[in-house]
């Protein structure tokens, strides 16, 4: 298991104690809520104060089952509270987060390049990009720590038991499906961004491209950061996303880490689960009107209902993945030691 993912059960603790006294700091009047709510949100329509009660609550709870899963020596117990930590992983990276996560994420190196003065947003980053959508992103990153302490605990569990490690087979079978899924979506996404920036009006009317004037430019970058990520989606089946290509120096031939895989994999499949979630809430309530352009124009909106979709199948992916590289790390020592 490699250092990162056994950084996990650290990283909960941090998520659950930092976002429990922010959430009870805002409740006791000491501090503002540290929470600004979005409209179309899984979560956008409670309060400042409601929204503290559930973070708060979800952080203790994620406390509570750090706390036996590391010290129980019951299997039983220890294995309510992987499934504990899974769930509320989950809800905390899908549902508490929200759209923001991946705006930061897919405007990152253009948030970057005007940190430098370099780019169309140079000069125009706002103090509440920072201080309002990276709660968000911490989110996320939380989600992420507190679902893969629940795996750890769940193989502990089977360890207590005297059943061994995970059964990663069921994973492992569904990753090349899954790779596809998760390597389309973005793509159809792409296709659209790509056209506005050509001034092609894919799915809109040419009185909204005209509107977005150079934002059509940013959705562009986001289109090839969209085009990025599916490529580096392939590599979960491909032998790059194993062994370094022989012609990169110092690293080439060399076994790629697993965590600098599925750390990614599975943040970017947390983000996009909630940012699709948040589209679908905005088509259940009639928020499509927050988003640019006309409700007629479906590709503004359309192609993120599909997110959820490539959320599920990178996170199959990535853990199909994990599986692979696991049971091989296992199972070559053995064969070693036969031969």
């Amino acid at each position: 298991m490699s250092r990162t993912l056994q950084a996990s059960p650290g990283l909960a603790g941090a998520w659950a104690v930092t976002f429990v006294a922010l959430s009870l700091l805002g409740l006791l009047g000491r501090t503002p809520h540290p929470w600004q709510p979005v409209s179309g949100a899984p979560l956008g329509e409670l309060s400042q104060a409601q929204l503290s009660w559930v973070v708060g609550m979800l952080g203790l709870v994620t406390l509570a089952a750090l706390a036996v899963g590391l010290a129980s020596q019951v299997s039983r117990r220890v294995h309510v509270a992987g499934w504990l930590l899974v769930v509320t992983g989950v809800a905390v990276a899908v549902v508490v987060s929200d759209v923001r996560a991946l705006a930061v994420l897919g405007y990152l190196p253009m948030i970057l390049l005007a940190l430098g003065g370099v780019g169309p947003a140079a000069g125009h980053l706002e103090w509440s990009l920072f201080t309002e959508d990276v709660v968000p992103l911490a989110h996320a990153a939380g989600g992420v720590a507190i679902a893969a302490t629940g795996a750890l605990t769940l193989a502990r569990a089977g360890a207590l038991a005297g059943r061994g490690g995970l059964d990663w087979s069921g994973w492992v079978r569904w990753t090349r499906p899954a790779v596809v899924v998760a390597a389309v979506v973005p793509l159809a996404y792409a296709a659209t961004r790509i056209a506005w920036a050509a001034g092609v009006p894919l799915g809109i009317s040419q009185e909204t491209l005209d509107m977005l004037d150079s934002a059509r430019f940013a959705g562009l970058g986001l289109a090839l950061f969209a085009c990025v990520g599916a490529w580096l989606t392939t590599g979960l089946v491909s032998r790059w996303g194993e062994v370094f290509w022989s012609w990169l120096p110092v690293l080439g031939g060399r076994p790629v880490p697993v965590s600098l895989a599925v750390v990614p994999g599975l943040f970017v499949a947390g983000a996009v689960m909630s940012a699709g979630l948040s589209f679908w809430a905005m088509v259940v309530v009639g928020g499509l009107s927050t988003v640019p352009g006309a409700v007629e124009d479906w590709a503004a909106w359309g192609p993120a209902l599909l997110w959820p979709l490539w959320g599920v199948a990178l996170a199959v992916a990535t853990l199909g993945y994990l599986g692979r590289r696991l049971t091989r790390a296992v199972s070559e020592p053995a064969v070693r030691a036969g031969t």
